[in-house]
């Protein structure tokens, strides 16, 4: 799974990382959690737009909106099968920028929390879906714009910690994702081939409590 993440480039870096032709509002957050406003970008009919979007995916057709808490990941194996992820999936891609995650290891009595990274440094952002919901009462602007990001089964490395991983794509690969024209074999094949080379570093467990 992916809980919880941290983005910290600088701004100018993430606009001509991944192509951004609008403003947006921007600050390093070193821990980013379910359920909060994260940065997003999407693609706009003149470019790649970025915004934020709540981090708990509601579709389009739900009644309760807290369903969201229990979607901020979405299976990429199953991905075409779950009616809370197929739509968005067809339709609706879109890039998480992130700098890195974060993932939680049993070590003795005591969780270790452990900060993963791409080893070259390189930019990089999750894969994701997101969904547009207003299911609220009449008359009553509920808009909500949410997302969800996309995991995978460990790879080698990532499966000494954790079973399951989010799926991390490049620049390049995110300008294939956030295409609407892509293939679905092209995209399927994107995320189960995905498997970047990572570096991890043990953090302070006070992390939990911020």
């Amino acid at each position: 799974m992916c809980g919880r993440y941290f983005l910290y480039y600088d701004k100018d870096f993430i606009i001509d990382a991944f192509n951004i032709v609008n403003e947006f509002d921007y600050e390093d957050r070193f821990n980013i959690a379910p359920t909060q406003e994260v940065l997003a970008v999407i693609k706009g009919s003149t470019g790649n737009r970025a915004g934020y979007m709540k981090w708990g995916l509601i579709p389009k057709w739900a009644k309760d909106p807290k369903i969201g808490n229990k979607l901020i990941n979405a299976r990429s194996e199953t991905i075409e099968e779950k009616p809370s992820f197929k739509e968005s999936f067809y339709q609706k891609r879109c890039l998480i920028p992130a700098s890195g995650f974060y993932e939680w290891v049993k070590e003795g009595d005591k969780k270790q929390p452990y900060q993963f990274t791409m080893e070259d440094k390189e930019p990089f952002a999750f894969a994701g879906i997101w969904s547009r919901w207003n299911q609220g009462p009449a008359g009553e602007d509920t808009e909500k714009i949410t997302c969800s990001i996309l995991t995978k089964e460990s790879n080698s490395f990532m499966s000494n910690y954790h079973h399951r991983m989010p799926v991390m794509l490049r620049p390049v690969e995110g300008e294939l994702w956030l295409e609407r024209g892509t293939k679905k074999d092209i995209l399927l094949a994107m995320l189960s081939e995905n498997n970047p080379e990572l570096t991890a570093e043990p953090v302070t467990r006070d992390l939990n409590t911020r």
